[in-house]
């Protein structure tokens, strides 16, 4: 038994640990991380993924194996191996969160390969079994948010023929139809109302000709709660340029903008985000980009790939989205080294997250 308890001892510290671990790390990333309101539409390949993957596979991997018909010497050879497993892998957290704050969370470099960065808004297209599983179909949108008083349109897509399509659209909770169309066609456009809620469901009941089938999708719908104007020339503050915003805000409230940075030939450079309370009106608002992900830059930029999103205030309270009028807005030229090039220095709590992690990889 007793042969047993550091064995048990270890698998509680690992699975104590990877909580922590990715509890700490997901909230240093709220600022910074595009989040989706449906779990499908998310980047699988972000380090919050990663992080719960790696626990995962320490926890497996520290799962006491049985001891019968195994010598002393064979068990704690399994002991040894187990605890380099974990080792391992708590070093590979570690040095993917060391390279993570050598910048500051709100300008982190990205490349072309992050796609939840730079494709905030698509709408990911499942196909689903269709007349008991003999052939696939499937529902697609342009976009996962849509806003007032933009068409949606909705597609069939099937190598199935066709013969008619009724489309229901309605809020999930409550059943309530506020559009429907029958057509023969595979696709249907809706013009939208001011009231739709921002929770909709799409019914498709489907007439094939081999027979007939339901399929369902999601996507939301918001009357805008503020809209992006302009971005001003951006200017020297310290180790970052700071690029001023104005908008237009029709609900006030804490705003957090995102949007990526590129080169003016159309490479992606970093990711900002920004969070501010807002007033009713006009008003202005800051991204900034730190010295750390301009090098080797010229210094014509440009921003894309909005997200204005008016957060919750309270439990219950849904976020609320905003647009920019302009998808691309390209910025007045900027001299990269009129930034002091000092590095940027992790906050206590990035760097107590860092010493944890370093010092549980050495046990």
């Amino acid at each position: 038994m007793s042969d047993q308890k550091p064995v048990v001892f270890r698998v509680a510290l690992v699975l104590l640990a990877s909580a922590a671990v990715s509890y700490w790390y997901l909230d240093s990333k709220e600022d910074s991380s595009p989040q989706h309101e449906v779990v499908a539409q998310a980047d699988l390949k972000d380090s919050g993924h990663k992080i719960n993957t790696m626990a995962q596979s320490e926890v497996s991997a520290v799962k006491p194996h049985s001891a019968v018909g195994k010598t002393p010497a064979t068990q704690e050879n399994d002991k040894q191996l187990e605890l380099e497993v974990v080792s391992k892998q708590f070093k590979a957290i570690s040095e993917s969160y060391e390279n993570e704050v050598k910048f500051p969370p709100y300008s982190q470099p990205i490349s072309e390969n992050n796609l939840s960065y730079l494709e905030p808004n698509r709408f990911n297209v499942v196909d689903v079994p269709v007349l008991d599983g003999n052939s696939t179909a499937s529902l697609s949108l342009d976009k996962f948010r849509f806003f007032y008083p933009e068409p949606v349109t909705v597609t069939l897509n099937t190598k199935l023929a066709v013969s008619n399509i009724r489309f229901e659209f309605y809020e999930p909770t409550t059943k309530e139809v506020f559009a429907s169309q029958q057509t023969g066609e595979r696709s249907v456009t809706v013009t939208p109302d001011e009231n739709w809620p921002q929770e909709i469901r799409v019914k498709a009941m489907v007439d094939f000709e081999q027979g007939s089938d339901i399929l369902l999708t999601d996507f939301n719908f918001f009357v805008p709660a503020a809209y992006l104007l302009s971005a001003g020339a951006p200017i020297s503050q310290g180790a970052d340029m700071v690029i001023p915003l104005m908008i237009d805000v029709k609900q006030a409230g804490i705003y957090r903008v995102r949007a990526n940075l590129y080169s003016n030939d159309g490479k992606v450079i970093a990711a900002l985000n920004s969070k501010s309370r807002l007033g009713q009106g006009q008003e202005s608002f800051e991204l900034k980009v730190h010295n750390s992900v301009l090098s080797g830059t010229d210094g014509h930029y440009q921003l894309r790939n909005w997200v204005i999103e008016k957060m919750s205030g309270f439990p219950g309270e849904k976020a609320s989205f905003g647009v920019s009028e302009q998808d691309a807005i390209i910025l007045e030229p900027f001299d990269p080294a009129s930034l002091s090039q000092e590095p940027y220095t992790p906050s206590p709590e990035e760097q107590q997250r860092l010493d944890f992690l370093r010092e549980a990889a050495t046990q």
